[in-house]
C-alpha cells in the first residue's frame, strides 16, 4: 500500500509561491489537461498531490482547441508557465464562412479581450486557440519543475473509501498495487471506472448521431505540395485564423490556419455510429479519400489542403455524450470526478477543456477552505457550486450544432449581423472566476448541504433558473427543429 508523501513546505519554487501546507493528500487519476491543471493548483494551494496516468509517457496526440479565460484564472501565479503559454498560444481571429469560401461574418478576438471587458485571467492575454499537445507538455513541464510526481503506465481500475481515506487499485506493467490518500480525483476521462463507485452504476455514453474527422498537421509537412495560390490564400496572414465553415445540412468544418500548422475538425452526421467502437479514441483513423468525399462541396482551395492529409492519419472520433450527472462526489465524499469523468461535452460547446480547468480551480479552492479533516464535505460543496453551470454549458453544444447545421445560408449572407449574438460566446461564460466564486459561496453551499439552508447558484445566465434535461430530450428537440 502506497501513500502520497507529504512534501517539504517551500515558500517559492520555480517562481510559484506556495500557500501554507494543508496536510491534505490527494491522488489524481488521469494526467490530461484537467488532471494536470488540478495537480498544479492543488500544489499551489498547499495540498500534496500525486498523479497516476495510464499512458506510458506524455501523450502528444491531439489537435487545436480553445481554453478560454476562466481556465487561466491563476496562471499569473505560475510565471514560467505563463510565459510559455503566451509564447505558444495561437493568437487567431475568429470568423464564420460559407462553404463556397466566402466570408459571412468576422468576429476577431475573443470578447474577453475587448476594451473594457473584465475577465478573471488577470495579466494574461488569452487567445481563442491553443494546441492540445503544447498545453499538455506545458502543464507537464510545470508539474516536473514543482516536483509533482506523475507515474506513467498506471491505470486506476477501482475506487473505494473508508471514513478516513480514499482507496484505489492501480494496474501497471509490473502488476497490481494499491494506494490511498485523503481524496482521490477521478480525472481519467469518459471511460473512467469511478462511475460504479460514485453513483452505483455505469453511465453508458449515447451517440449524438455525429462524428468528427480531426487532426493537426505541421505546415512544413504540407507546404511543399500546396499550390502558390492556396498557400497565399490561407497561410500568409499576419495573424492565424480560426474559421467555421457552415455546410448545411448536417455538417460543419472548423479549421485553424497558421504559419505553424493546419488543424481541422470536420463534423458530420454519421449513419454508421452504431457499428463503431464506443470509445472516443485518437487511434481510430480514416482514409484521406473518405474525408475529402464527405467535404467535396467545400471551397475547392480548402479541399486541396484536405487532400494533403497523410492517408489513414485523420482521426474519426465518434461524438458521444451522457445525460448530465448531478452527483460527482461519492457518498463518503472522498472520491470526486473532474472534467470528462463528470461531464462530457460536444465540441460545439467550445467549452469542454475550459470546464475541466474550472473544475480543477474550484476543487482545489474548496479543499483549502475546508482544511484537513473536512475534505469530504469540500468535494460535495464543489459539486454543488459547479453542476448547474456545467450542465447548462453542456446543453449549448447541441444547440450550437443544430444552429450551424440548419443555417439559412442565403439569409446569413444577406444579414450577417443577425448571426453575431447567436455565435458569440456569452459573457456569463467567459467572465466567471471559479476561484473567487468558491471563496464567496463555499459557506452558504456547505450550510445548504448540511442544514438545508437556501442556496442558489449565480454562475449562470442572469435571471436563468436551471432545469434538468436529458440527451434524448434534446435530440428530439433537434429532430423537430425546436431550438
Amino acid at each position: 500500500m502506497s501513500t502520497v508523501q507529504i512534501q517539504s513546505p517551500s515558500a517559492v519554487v520555480d517562481g510559484v509561491e506556495r500557500l501554507s501546507p494543508t496536510g491534505i493528500s490527494i491522488i489524481v487519476a488521469g494526467g490530461g489537461v484537467g488532471g494536470l491543471m488540478f495537480a498544479l493548483e492543488a500544489w499551489r494551494q498547499g495540498h500534496d498531490v500525486k498523479v497516476f496516468e495510464k499512458n506510458t509517457k506524455l501523450d502528444t496526440l491531439g489537435d487545436a482547441f480553445g481554453i478560454v479565460a476562466p481556465a487561466w484564472t491563476t496562471l499569473r501565479y505560475f510565471p514560467h508557465m505563463k510565459s510559455q503559454f503566451e509564447k505558444e498560444s495561437c493568437d487567431a481571429e475568429f470568423s464564420v464562412w460559407h462553404k463556397d469560401g466566402s466570408k459571412i461574418i468576422h468576429y476577431g478576438d475573443g470578447p474577453w479581450n475587448a476594451p473594457g471587458a473584465i475577465n478573471p485571467a488577470k495579466d494574461v492575454y488569452v487567445p481563442w486557440i491553443q494546441t492540445r499537445p503544447e498545453i499538455a507538455a506545458m502543464l507537464t513541464s510545470q508539474c516536473q519543475r514543482l516536483g509533482i510526481e506523475i507515474e506513467y503506465g498506471s491505470v486506476v481500475t477501482s475506487y473505494n473509501e473508508t471514513d478516513e481515506k480514499a482507496l484505489v487499485v492501480i494496474e501497471t506493467q509490473n502488476g497490481v498495487t494499491h494506494a490511498e490518500a485523503d481524496i482521490v480525483v477521478a480525472a481519467d476521462g469518459v471511460g473512467t471506472k469511478s462511475h460504479a463507485y460514485v453513483s452505483g452504476h455505469f453511465h453508458k455514453a449515447t451517440s449524438s448521431g455525429y462524428s468528427i474527422f480531426r487532426g493537426l498537421l505541421p505546415l512544413e509537412i504540407i507546404e511543399k505540395d500546396l499550390s502558390p495560390k492556396v498557400f497565399d490564400k490561407f497561410f500568409t496572414s499576419e495573424r492565424p485564423e480560426f474559421r467555421i465553415y457552415v455546410c448545411p445540412p448536417d455538417t460543419h468544418a472548423v479549421v485553424i490556419l497558421s504559419k505553424r500548422f493546419f488543424s481541422y475538425g470536420l463534423t458530420y452526421k454519421d449513419s454508421k455510429y452504431n457499428e463503431k467502437d464506443a470509445k472516443e479514441s485518437w487511434n481510430s483513423v480514416i482514409s484521406t479519400d473518405t474525408v475529402v468525399g464527405k467535404y467535396s462541396e467545400l471551397d475547392p482551395d480548402l479541399v486541396e489542403i484536405l487532400r494533403l492529409i497523410p492517408n489513414n492519419s485523420a482521426v474519426d472520433w465518434t461524438l458521444r455524450w451522457r445525460d448530465p450527472q448531478p452527483k460527482w462526489a461519492s457518498d463518503g465524499g472522498r472520491v470526486v470526478q473532474l472534467g470528462d469523468s463528470a461531464h462530457s461535452f460536444l465540441p460545439t460547446s467550445g467549452n469542454g477543456a475550459t470546464q475541466a480547468c474550472e473544475d480543477a480551480l474550484s476543487l482545489a479552492t474548496c479543499l483549502r477552505i475546508a482544511g484537513k479533516g473536512n475534505e469530504a464535505i469540500a468535494t460535495k460543496v464543489h459539486n454543488t457550486l459547479r453542476f448547474e453551470r456545467v450542465s447548462t454549458i453542456q446543453k449549448l453544444g447541441v444547440t450550437n450544432r443544430s444552429f450551424l447545421h440548419n443555417m439559412d445560408l442565403k439569409l446569413a449572407k444577406e444579414k450577417p449581423e443577425a448571426l453575431r449574438e447567436t455565435m458569440d460566446m456569452p459573457e456569463w461564460i467567459w467572465s466567471h472566476d471559479p476561484v473567487q466564486y468558491a471563496i464567496d459561496n463555499y459557506e452558504q453551499a456547505r450550510r445548504h448541504i448540511l442544514e438545508g439552508a437556501p442556496f442558489k447558484n449565480t454562475n449562470l445566465p442572469q435571471g436563468y433558473t436551471y432545469e434538468p434535461w436529458t440527451v434524448a430530450g434534446e435530440m428530439e428537440k433537434e429532430r423537430k427543429g425546436g431550438f
